[in-house]
């Protein structure tokens, strides 16, 4: 009989979940439309082209609102259950509110894993295909990875290509060291080594450069050399700390990257911490959630049910956001911002849960 009820609840979760996740998904891929129509306005893209684009976006978009669609999902969930006098029945065959939430949240941790495991990694590839598929300009674009800590800039211009490689930086300082460049222009390809160069604005001025002539096999050295480029300072800093697009399996390595080049900030970890124990936080928040619906009446109303849920859902993130500063500002660590954000979940849910059964 038990394990009937908590199949049940478990399947009713899972479908609470996807079809708010659908209808919500549904809602802001049109608003991506509009997005992305105004992003390739300039690009006189046919309107297939426009929804291919909106829908590479959608997996990240999904990353962002599931913790919503959790928040929302168990409120009705708990509505219904209590609409139809089925929390009542479970609790007169000795269902306590912990016994009817544990396949509840065990279908949120279960969604949370799969979200982590193949979402996220989906979602950072569709970021990376959007991103080139947007580009406005093709013919000027450069490239910047990290790769075995060293970074590679692949850098187009009309006439010539260059490829760039270095293993340190100071960004403060402007000052790039052990330094190899493959240039290509037309059938020509050119070898530079340089154990230093300055990156100033959009001009890479090498010392002691020795430049290789593939075609010829001839060489020269000189004392400068400048090479025209498409990036800035600015613009390695945007790329390579662009952290929010790395999938999760590389998180550790993106930081070791990151604290090497002096790019490494606490809200980059709390960020990393908070989607691996994604499962976690939902579980957590959905355990909130069940404490202030179980006092739902019967027949609650429905744009009540929904305030109270948005509500709660803005309030996590707004108590998120506010961690993260703290983090930034250094006040408190990443993990202990995180674990201000789990415990205090968990400790509410405990608290509104005590008083129903005491009730």
């Amino acid at each position: 009989m038990k394990n009937k009820i908590s199949i049940y609840l478990f399947l009713m979760k899972m479908k609470y979940i996807l079809t708010t996740l659908f209808f919500i998904s549904l809602f802001i891929q049109i608003i991506n439309i509009l997005e992305v129509s105004r992003i390739v306005e300039n690009q006189n893209l046919d309107f297939i082209k426009i929804i291919y684009l909106s829908l590479l976006k959608l997996p990240n978009t999904m990353l962002e609102i599931l913790p919503f669609a959790i928040v929302i999902s168990t409120a009705f969930l708990y509505r219904n259950l209590i609409s139809n006098n089925e929390l009542i029945s479970m609790r007169n065959v000795g269902y306590s509110i912990i016994d009817i939430f544990k396949p509840i949240g065990l279908a949120t941790f279960f969604l949370g894993l799969f979200f982590l495991f193949f979402i996220n990694p989906l979602a950072s590839l569709c970021e990376k295909k959007f991103n080139l598929e947007s580009a406005k300009n093709i013919s000027n674009l450069y490239s910047i990875k990290i790769k075995n800590d060293e970074v590679w800039i692949k850098n187009i211009n009309k006439d010539k290509n260059n490829f760039i490689k270095f293993s340190n930086i100071d960004l403060k300082k402007r000052i790039i060291e052990d330094i190899k460049i493959i240039e290509k222009q037309g059938e020509n390809y050119r070898f530079y080594m340089a154990n230093k160069g300055i990156l100033n604005k959009k001009i890479l001025n090498l010392e002691n450069v020795r430049i290789f002539n593939i075609n010829n096999e001839s060489s020269n050295n000189f004392n400068n050399f400048e090479i025209k480029v498409n990036f800035d300072k600015n613009d390695i800093i945007n790329s390579i700390s662009d952290y929010k697009n790395i999938p999760f399996y590389k998180y550790n390595k993106h930081i070791k990257s990151l604290i090497k080049f002096n790019l490494y900030s606490p809200e980059i970890s709390f960020y990393y911490i908070s989607e691996i124990f994604k499962p976690l936080f939902l579980l957590a928040m959905s355990f909130v959630v069940m404490g202030f619906t179980s006092k739902f009446k019967r027949n609650e109303n429905f744009f009540k049910i929904l305030f109270i849920s948005i509500s709660i859902g803005f309030s996590f993130f707004i108590f998120k956001e506010i961690l993260s500063a703290l983090t930034v500002m250094n006040y408190i660590s990443f993990w202990i911002a995180y674990s201000i954000m789990i415990f205090s979940c968990i400790i509410f849910g405990l608290y509104q849960s005590i008083n129903i059964e005491l009730n």
